[in-house]
């Protein structure tokens, strides 16, 4: 039945015309696996959010241990790169050791000046996600 439905496809003209085009070229995907807990985290800011929390909280950051899913969060009102930095050297390096790399999306303040000396002084690979 299969090979019916593949060969009434192939002469159909609307389903020729009408089809899913993906005109990406193939290339491998690599995982995103990590071989052990606290190895690679991910980082994220979620943000502004609107209304404003109570405390005058606007942007959350975020950090997720990639075996183990385990997330670190904290709220702020403004995120400037040294709240950045120092949310990644007190709620992961500190509480988890130091990890193998950190993988953020291309945010100014997630790939700042401050964070390259970081990632430099603990010898951390920082790698940047695609956008969507």
């Amino acid at each position: 039945m299969e090979n019916d439905c593949s060969k009434f496809i192939q002469k159909c003209h609307k389903c020729q015309i009408h089809r899913d085009l993906i005109k990406v070229p193939l290339i491998v995907l690599n995982d995103m696996t990590s071989p052990w807990p606290f190895v690679a985290w991910g980082t994220d800011v979620i943000g502004p959010i609107e209304p404003v929390a109570s405390n005058k909280h606007r942007f959350i950051l975020v950090a997720i241990d990639y075996f183990t899913k385990w997330v670190e969060a904290a709220s702020y009102a403004s995120l400037t790169k040294k709240v950045v930095a120092d949310f990644v050297h007190n709620n992961t390096i500190c509480q988890f050791g130091i990890p193998e790399s950190i993988i953020t999306d291309n945010g100014a303040n997630l790939n700042s000046r401050l964070m390259k000396e970081i990632y430099a002084q603990f010898q951390i690979t920082h790698r940047n996600s695609t956008a969507y």
